[in-house]
């Protein structure tokens, strides 16, 4: 039997989830970010919690042991390497960055305040989004001036400048 992800043009069987890194870490960050919906992503996958259960306790095994022997190369597991690159694809795929705007926001707030939660709150997003979103946002102004401009600028405003637009 085969189930569909949210992405209509990538499908995958029940069993790939238990024998593929890379599915697994798209559940998992599918689950990461399904709230209250986690039983219907697991029947999406074509599992019930107990099934779940099972493979995942398998992957953290392997993951573990994995870690526990001699790493090659670099020091990190080909298998912690591949798990942590799907699962950022996945994530990255499943919900936007926040906007340039709301990046810039909570930036501000927090160079004024220690308090990162009202921070978060006062603009309407997750610490999740907020790292996500610095992800997404250091590396797009790296390369922008105009960005970076723009950033800037909500950054002394508080949103309020003189260019009085949306931030993309």
């Amino acid at each position: 039997m085969v189930y569909s992800f949210s992405s209509p043009t990538v499908e995958y069987d029940t069993a790939r989830v238990e024998n593929d890194i890379e599915v697994y870490a798209r559940v998992m960050a599918e689950l990461a970010s399904a709230g209250d919906a986690r039983g219907e992503v697991l029947a999406r996958h074509g599992l019930d919690e107990a099934r779940w259960e099972a493979i995942d306790t398998r992957w953290q095994a392997q993951i573990s042991a994995a870690m526990d022997q001699d790493p090659e190369d670099d020091g990190v597991p080909e298998i912690l390497v591949r798990y942590a690159a799907a699962y950022d694809v996945a994530q990255r795929s499943i919900a936007p960055p926040i906007s340039l705007d709301q990046f810039a926001l909570v930036t501000r707030l927090l160079g004024a305040s220690t308090d990162v939660r009202a921070a978060l709150a006062r603009v309407g997003v997750t610490f999740a989004d907020y790292v996500r979103g610095s992800e997404h946002w250091s590396r797009k102004l790296a390369g922008d001036p105009e960005l970076e401009r723009r950033f800037d600028e909500v950054l002394r405003t508080g949103g309020d400048g003189p260019s009085g637009r949306e931030m993309p």
